[in-house]
């Protein structure tokens, strides 16, 4: 046997990577479907003592929880049943010994003929044919005897179908075998039945606890093959071809060996096995009680066949050298030390058993069977060739098998959506759900990332950096059915008139009892701060991806009571459920075209990412990155993408705050940061952080209340600047990354895009790409990075959430030089969307020179009280200066999306003292996008050129206000944007391309 030496550790990676396996539909490829049962009438009525054959399958199948058990055919003579085989297909015949046209061998024969492929069975109860030489030219694959019991039928099946699979099932999929050598019927017709009872028992057990019904269904597909060996030259066949996958053999003293009967074949068959294999379990099993000697010589157990005892006796090794029970640790003298039922437990025991314990266990191969047993086939061929002998002390042996365990717990089913099963749950894995509906559509994308981050082997691209997805259960969409349903939510919500009485309603409500004791097992895994997000059905669709419609809570979850933490997660996800009737949730689904019966809400619940620093937790960096950019600098193609970044969590970036912009292409272009004082005047100076105050409840204030926004002072205490500041030198002029000089400090993330000390830009590079290839259109990532100045450290990059990010298959073309300056009341080269708009007859505009930036909350409120007095229908063009959308009201207009539902265009004006970057990162603006809403922007350099000021100011306003002027014409506006460029042009009313685009 091939040993891995003791300075060679096996290559994981190489392992992991080229590893065979097979989906359960590719296992048990041959299945018996269709019986044919030989009989005469006598026999038949014995074999079925009054009943029906089919039904004594039936029920047998079912006290074994089996499912699709076999039709069965009966027929009465051999002629019959050749007839029937001319013209029908089955996958087994089972005869009896009697039959009154034709003996059995005759019978036979004929069948083996004419059907060389189909299995046979002979099914006697005479002695004498029981007892016979067996005959190596039979057309029999084996004689059963009948012993009155139902239970031997399901074996023959099993016998049959796991002789037929072996080869690929064994050496494609790593299934286990247990090879059975006995030539006497009387006896592997009582064991056999014994073994595969136990062993399908056993399965189902670890089926139920399995986390998906494909991995169930893999469970059972893949239990271990039962090999039944009637003669020496067979059983060794069996040994030499399935060797690595075999679990254990058990053998009988006499039988067959070169044609004849030898009193020594089983000792000749085990003491070959041991020299080959001295760690694979072996059973020898005789009448004769003298060869116990024989079998202690060979370090083989043994078995009496004449003890009473004898089925109980294999039934316990079975379970116990063949890995189907627990894993048992035990002192010198017997006593239990620890038991083990699952991975997270075996790499618990092995730190801390005795060394004779771990000795024990691994002389006999039962870390290995024990695996081999649960479906860890991988792990199960990495440890089996691990000998004593190749280590200087057992304690080697068992670092080395921790580490192996370790490294399965932390890849097992990561690729995988696992039903959540408190009994067995491992905080190794990645993604568990509850309950069996949707996912929504945040989580699909999430699972989709975990499965393609696998796939493309990222766990190599980046040694320092673990890049994955934050531990994330889903609470899926059958459980927010079950709420609304138990606590009658639709007839409460009839009399609600504000989102305040819509929580009330939703945090009165109670969940399913077992949907809160499965949570509560989850919340025992997880004291770390959490963030629960939407995930409904429409949410990140590819059409309508509703970014940010729905609320988000961040939880410290760290009160000592597990029962607190366990009602403040309740509560979130009540929160999350209630913000799907919010009001203006309710009036995007009626702009999108949806309907608010067909909108269901899953949840997520995600370790947050970050750390705590005193009282606040938050990441280093968070952000969101776009595989297409509408807005190129310089030499910066659309294709490149761009990403927007900043310090603390991400609610910095979503509602348009200060963050900076890059392509990860060009990390070190910064078009905000063109000289000093741009610096100082566009770099984030805020930052959002989670209080963890456990006093505090982080939900009484709704969303916007769940964080803290601090000052970047706060982070430079907490020493979390470092990799992401320069310090302006006032003597030079210019930013330097030297902590130790004393001046201003501004989030320039020039240690990470200048530097490099985290990949940052090379990975969402990468990411880009492979979410553009994987889903096959634009994409949008939202993400978050713990980041520190020490490179031998690994960093954390995990990714948050991707949605498809809308662009328009439309084709428009636009030439700025054919178009005539008279013709238009605006132009743009730097413009989101593409296509056409004929449906706007309306501007709503910002008069100039009543614009100020400390009355721009004022603003906001008359375009929301303008816009909700319009008709449903009627659409217009918004026109202001700053940044549409903004929380901070010193950049723009903070306004909603309820706010401005009515709007299909905007045109973002910067002014001379007021021009910020556009806040493509948002999710107001995602929306905006998504809805096709014309985006125009107009650099302060082209304010008086690229606007016609002069027409609308006179052009007559059919209503005024303090802030605003409403224009109305009868004739549409018509809005064209070539999306390849980036240049767009509103032209006047009824201009000519309408009339052409009507006439096309």
């Amino acid at each position: 046997m091939k040993r891995t030496p003791l300075n060679q550790p096996p290559d994981l990676e190489l392992d992991f990577k080229h590893h065979k396996t097979l989906s359960f539909r590719a296992l048990m490829q041959f299945r018996v479907h269709d019986i044919l049962i030989v009989a005469s009438m006598y026999d038949a009525f014995k074999l079925e003592e009054g009943g029906h054959i089919t039904e004594m399958v039936f029920m047998e199948y079912h006290q074994l929880n089996l499912n699709n058990p076999p039709h069965v055919i009966r027929v009465s003579t051999a002629r019959e049943a050749l007839e029937y085989l001319e013209h029908n297909r089955v996958d087994l015949v089972i005869t009896m010994a009697r039959l009154g046209d034709m003996n059995a061998e005759e019978f036979g024969e004929r069948i083996r003929n004419q059907h060389p492929n189909l299995p046979l069975i002979l099914l006697a109860a005479d002695k004498r044919i029981l007892e016979a030489a067996p005959d190596p030219n039979s057309p029999f694959e084996f004689i059963f005897a009948w012993v009155g019991t139902p239970s031997l039928l399901p074996a023959i099946i099993k016998v049959v179908e796991d002789k037929h699979n072996a080869e690929r099932d064994i050496l494609e999929g790593s299934v286990r075998c247990i090879i059975v050598v006995e030539d006497s019927p009387q006896y592997y017709s009582v064991f056999m039945s014994m073994i595969y009872r136990e062993i399908i028992q056993h399965t189902q057990h670890l089926m139920r606890v399995e986390y998906t019904d494909a991995l169930r269904l893999l469970r059972m597909r893949s239990r271990p093959k039962i090999l039944l060996a009637t003669t020496y030259e067979e059983a060794l066949a069996y040994f030499n071809k399935f060797q690595q996958q075999a679990l254990a053999v058990i053998s009988d003293v006499r039988y067959p060996k070169n044609g004849v009967l030898d009193p020594d074949a089983g000792v000749s068959l085990l003491s070959l096995i041991h020299k080959t294999d001295r760690d694979l379990p072996v059973v020898l099993q005789s009448k004769d009680r003298k060869n116990r000697i024989k079998a202690q010589q060979i370090n083989a157990y043994f078995l009496d066949k004449n003890s009473p005892r004898l089925v109980k006796d294999l039934r316990e090794f079975v379970v116990k050298h063949c890995g189907f029970g627990n894993l048992v640790f035990s002192s010198r003298d017997g006593t239990p030390i620890e038991e083990v039922n699952d991975l997270k437990g075996l790499e618990h025991a092995l730190s801390k058993v005795p060394d004779q314990s771990v000795e024990y266990h691994a002389r006999r191969n039962h870390f290995s069977n024990w695996l081999a047993a649960r479906g860890y086939f991988q792990l199960a061929d990495q440890i089996k060739p691990l000998h004593l002998e190749d280590f200087a002390h057992v304690n080697e042996l068992r670092k080395r098998i921790v580490e192996m365990v370790s490294r399965e717990r932390g890849t097992q089913y990561q690729d995988k959506i696992l039903d959540f099963v408190p009994e067995t749950y491992d905080p190794a894995f990645r993604f568990v759900r509850f309950g069996a509906g949707s996912l929504g559509g945040k989580a699909r994308g999430l699972a989709f990332v975990s499965t393609f981050l696998r796939r493309f082997e990222w766990h190599t691209k980046y040694p320092n950096v673990v890049v994955d997805i934050p531990h994330t259960s889903v609470v899926a969409t059958d459980i927010f059915d079950q709420f609304i349903e138990l606590n009658r939510i639709q007839p409460a919500l009839m009399d609600a008139e504000s989102n305040d009485e819509i929580d009330a309603i939703f945090r009165s409500g109670r969940f399913p009892e077992s949907f809160v004791a499965d949570l509560r097992a989850y919340l025992e895994h997880h004291r770390v701060p959490l963030a629960v997000r939407s995930s409904s059905l429409l949410e990140d669709s590819m059409f309508q991806p509703f970014a940010g419609i729905y609320s988000t809570f961040m939880l410290p979850n760290n009160t000592p009571r597990l029962d607190d933490r366990l009602q403040l997660v309740l509560d979130g996800i009540k929160m999350v459920y209630a913000s799907t009737f919010h009001l203006e949730a309710q009036h995007y689904m009626t702009a999108t075209g949806n309907r608010p019966e067909d909108e269901k809400m899953a949840v997520i619940i995600q370790n947050l990412v970050g750390s705590q620093c005193g009282e606040y937790f938050y990441p280093t960096i968070s952000g969101i990155a776009q595989s297409y950019n509408y807005y190129p600098f310089k030499n910066m193609k659309r294709e490149y993408g761009i990403a927007n970044v900043a310090l603390g969590l991400g609610r910095t970036v979503v509602l348009g705050n200060k963050s900076l912009s890059f392509c990860p292409k060009f990390p070190k272009i910064l078009p905000q940061f063109f000289d000093a004082r741009s610096v100082l005047k566009n770099s984030q100076n805020t930052f959002f952080a989670l209080p963890m105050n456990s006093e505090r409840d982080p939900l009484a204030e709704g969303e916007r209340g769940n964080l803290e926004l601090l000052s970047i002072q706060h982070a430079e205490k907490d020493g979390t600047l470092e990799p992401l500041t320069s310090v302006y030198d006032v003597n030079d002029n210019t930013f330097v990354e030297a902590p130790d000089i004393s001046g201003p400090r501004v989030i320039s993330f020039a240690n990470i895009l200048k530097w490099n000390v985290f990949p940052l830009a090379d990975i969402l590079q990468n990411l880009l790409h492979y979410g553009r290839r994987g889903m096959g259109c634009e994409v949008e990532i939202e993400f978050a990075a713990d980041v520190g100045m020490d490179q031998d450290a690994p960093a954390m990059f995990n990714i948050l959430q991707i949605r498809p990010m809308l662009t328009y298959a439309q084709l428009t073309i636009l030439d700025p030089d054919e178009i005539k300056s008279e013709d238009v009341i605006c132009t743009s080269d730097r413009c989101l969307g593409h296509g056409t708009t004929n449906s706007i007859k309306d501007i709503i505009l910002i008069r100039p020179d009543a614009f100020n930036v400390q009355v721009t909350r004022e603003i906001a409120s008359e375009i929301a009280a303008l816009n909700r007095s319009m008709d449903e229908k009627c659409h217009y063009l918004l026109m202001g200066p700053g940044r549409w959308g903004t929380a901070d009201p010193f950049l723009g207009i903070p306004v909603n999306w309820d706010d401005i539902s009515q709007a299909r265009g905007i045109v973002e004006v910067g002014l001379p003292k007021l021009y910020i970057e556009p806040s493509f990162g948002s999710h107001f603006f995602q929306n905006l996008t998504t809805l096709g809403i014309s985006y125009f922007t107009i650099p302060p350099e082209d304010y008086e050129t690229a606007i016609d000021w002069d027409w609308l100011s006179h052009t007559k306003a059919v209503e005024e206000t303090k802030y605003l002027r409403h224009l109305r014409f009868k004739k549409p506006l018509p809005i064209r944007i070539d999306g390849r460029t980036g240049f767009g042009a509103i032209l006047k009313p009824g201009h000519k391309s309408y009339i052409n685009d009507l006439m096309t």
